[in-house]
């Protein structure tokens, strides 16, 4: 089955962005952006370093393996969130090419959309590796844990995705299944889902 991460229209790698170059003239205007609720796509990365020195800067790693910059226009962004090895969630990203030789593209988050990128708490591997939960929207009825499709299923109250057929199928998968570590994550891609 395939993740529900690999729509590459609606979860583009680095290099499938739509593209803008910058324009050196003192009158230049930034790219129009997508409004928040009109967003078709999402920038999944993986935070690699902070960078930050004058302008919060992040070197990150989208799932084809393109190391870029992203760039934080609002030079007052709290980054303290943003984790090495964590995800994160851009949504309308475009790439920027830079003049110049040696330049490369990055990725730049206007200020006012600061706030609109998402922090995933797992790596890029385990988000990929967990759409295919969210693509078989939540195991397609049966429990997460023992594979039993009769009855009724009781939905996780804190990602609301995996579903169990009873107490003791959702206390093994927490504990022995590996549950207690993607909770969080699937509860996180909510917000990321199109």
């Amino acid at each position: 089955m395939a993740s529900y991460f690999s729509n590459t229209s609606h979860y583009p790698a680095f290099s499938e962005l739509p593209a803008v170059s910058t324009d050196q003239s003192p009158n230049a205007q930034p790219p129009p952006i997508s409004p928040p609720e009109a967003t078709t796509w999402w920038l999944l990365a993986q935070i690699k370093e902070n960078m930050t020195i004058t302008q919060p800067t992040l070197i990150v790693t989208d799932r084809t393996g393109v190391d870029f910059a992203l760039l934080f226009d609002d030079h007052t962004a709290n980054l303290r969130g943003f984790k090495k090895g964590y995800t994160l969630a851009v949504p309308g990203a475009r790439r920027t090419e830079r003049a110049g030789v040696g330049k490369k593209a990055v990725v730049h988050v206007p200020a006012d959309r600061t706030a609109e990128v998402k922090v995933v708490p797992g790596s890029l591997e385990r988000v990929l590796e967990l759409g295919v939960v969210l693509g078989s929207e939540g195991g397609g009825g049966k429990c997460a844990a023992c594979g039993d499709e009769e009855g009724m299923l009781m939905k996780c109250t804190g990602c609301a995705v995996a579903a169990y057929c009873g107490k003791d199928c959702q206390v093994k998968a927490w504990g022995e299944m590996g549950h207690k570590l993607n909770c969080k994550v699937l509860r996180a891609l909510q917000d990321v889902v199109i």
